[in-house]
């Protein structure tokens, strides 16, 4: 079974989203791992001031659904 050209090119943008996703989250310093005091005021800390890694890892499983839905919801090829 071969590779269609719609199926490459998702697979090429997945692994490209996964690419990018884990170099902008190993790029950045997590403070919030430094002490275990008061654990509510530095996650809230972290996602305000470092919003773009939030907004990255929304984006992320916003396209891992669609295309779970587009896996899911697309036609079978006849025979």
């Amino acid at each position: 079974m071969g590779m269609n050209r719609n199926r490459a090119v998702g697979v090429t943008a997945v692994v490209l989203v996964l690419l990018i996703f884990s170099m902008l989250a190993v790029s950045y310093e997590f403070p919030m791992l430094d002490s275990a005091e008061s654990v509510e005021m530095e996650t809230t800390e972290f996602l305000w001031t470092y919003r773009l890694i939030d907004l990255i890892a929304q984006a992320f499983v916003l396209f891992a659904a669609a295309a779970c839905c587009v896996a899911i919801l697309r036609a079978e090829a006849k025979e």
